[in-house]
């Protein structure tokens, strides 16, 4: 038998409830404010019943007043009980119906990309630099490097994940930021390593928006009333902080050796510049290097989904069973054409070369694969909108890609607060298209990724940028 001193510490701690956690503590309060209804209810219900009802109305003696005051109170209580678990499940109803968001990459033209920088508070944008959202306290470069080759990572994309009234004042803006490693080496099948995601808020009242809200895009191209003057210098390939400047002519940033080496054949004739007139021109407002990905404006939709989309998908074992037997005489033609472009499909995600494959070879191979019912699913979701890059349901449950790859039923706690972290967004895969990197071989790849964030939106110092967690799938 275990002693008390042989149990894990981290046993121990889900002995007791955290409560720096939001829920708890909402909890905590119900839990009081219900204690109290409960005894106030019924004692006040008999006082006023017995003594003024039953006794000075009707004229009963005071035993008999007291036990038809106990009756009625004990009916008030379940009563309460009924109306607070009426309003507890309907709660429940309406965060399980909440709609889940899409995003989708939009293009646009060179001379509409400054829509996406910090001042207008772009809704979404994916590739190029970051429009970081406190653009002074940025997240440092080691942040910044990938967990398994230690390289600089590539801005990804950032969504505006504002939860309205239900975030704390402290978080009127609210940011989510993501880089991806550019080396294909470092994407490995179910394993975010070359993933990172941060957290960035703002209150209403701050120093780079106005209370009123951002400025609008629609008037132009606009200079940022607001920019600073002393804030941190920008990497010149990859937009994030830079502590290093070239040795020749002190003006240009870099966050590390490697994206210096990136831009110095351009900028050795800005170096030259430098030498003649004193300074650099100006910058294209819009400069494109090889390193970033092509820019995108997100836009965000709510998904529509057909009540018998999942009719027909079935997990029960006897169907498995029948399936390992070999007895498909169930099974219509229709069906069977549906496994195999579903296996098809499979396998030309991940990457594999089948074109040596023969249909004989695909009805066999699909015939000994276990029904994946997870997969079955995201493909039917993913049908309904092609080119999804990005699925949001805050507080909801991740879409599975597959059942062949587990997804962490209990994920780490908030690294500020200990509040424990939830489900947020999700990136699917047709955003592997738009930033150009999805191509037979080794190559960045997912089937899915998803990105669970504190659940209290717990404060950051100096309003700068927490890590979240980030869970990748693969179909393997």
């Amino acid at each position: 038998m275990a002693t008390p001193s042989s149990v894990p510490p981290s046993t121990m701690a889900n002995l007791f409830p955290n409560f720096r956690d939001q829920e708890v503590q909402s909890a905590v309060k119900n839990l009081l404010a219900y204690s109290l209804v409960i005894l106030i209810v019924p004692l006040a219900s008999m006082f006023l019943l017995k003594q003024f009802f039953f006794e000075a109305l009707l004229g009963f003696a005071s035993n008999d007043a007291l036990t038809y005051s106990a009756i009625i109170a004990v009916i008030l209580v379940h009563v309460v009980l009924g109306i607070w678990l009426l309003a507890a499940t309907k709660q429940e109803d309406r965060k399980k119906h909440e709609p889940v968001h899409l995003g989708f990459g939009v293009p646009l033209e060179l001379d509409e990309l400054y829509r996406l920088r910090s001042q207008f508070l772009p809704l979404g944008k994916i590739g190029g630099k970051p429009s970081w959202l406190n653009p002074k306290v940025l997240p440092k470069s080691s942040d910044l490097l990938c967990s398994v080759c230690e390289k600089p990572m590539c801005f990804l994309m950032q969504v505006c994940a504002n939860g309205g009234e239900s975030d704390p004042p402290h978080a009127f803006h609210r940011t989510l930021f993501l880089f991806v490693c550019r080396n294909p080496g470092c994407s490995r099948p179910n394993d975010a390593s070359n993933l990172k995601a941060f957290r960035c808020q703002l209150p209403r009242a701050n120093d780079f928006y106005s209370f009123d809200g951002p400025m609008n895009p629609d008037f132009g191209d606009v200079p940022d009333p607001r920019a600073l003057t002393d804030g941190p210098g920008l990497c010149k390939i990859c937009g994030c902080a830079a502590a290093k400047k070239c040795a020749k002519c002190q003006v240009a940033r870099y966050c590390s050796q490697a994206h210096q080496v990136i831009d110095w054949p351009q900028h050795k004739l800005e170096c030259a510049e430098v030498a003649v007139n004193g300074s650099i021109s100006e910058e294209p407002k819009n400069p494109r290097n090889a390193f970033v990905f092509k820019e995108f404006e997100v836009e965000i939709g709510q998904e529509y989904m057909p009540a018998n989309l999942f009719d027909g998908i079935s997990d029960d074992e006897e169907d498995d069973d029948n399936e390992e037997d070999g007895n498909d005489d169930d099974e219509t033609e229709e069906e069977k054409k549906a496994r195999i472009r579903d296996f098809e499909k499979f396998l030309k995600e991940n990457k594999e070369k089948n074109a040596d494959m023969t249909k004989e070879d695909l009805d066999a191979a699909t015939a000994e694969q276990p029904k994946d019912i997870d997969f079955d699913k995201f493909n039917r979701l993913v049908n309904l909108n092609p080119d999804q890059i990005v699925r949001y349901k805050r507080y909801g449950l991740p879409l599975r890609a597959t059942g062949r790859s587990e997804l962490p039923e209990v994920v780490e706690p908030c690294d500020l607060c200990g509040s424990p972290r939830r489900f947020e967004m999700q990136l699917m895969p047709h955003l592997l298209s738009l930033i150009d990197v999805d191509a037979i071989g080794q190559s960045i790849d997912w089937a899915s990724v998803y990105v669970f964030t504190c659940s209290a939106s717990c404060e950051i110092a100096d309003y700068g940028y927490a890590k979240e967690l980030v869970v990748k799938q693969d179909f393997i």
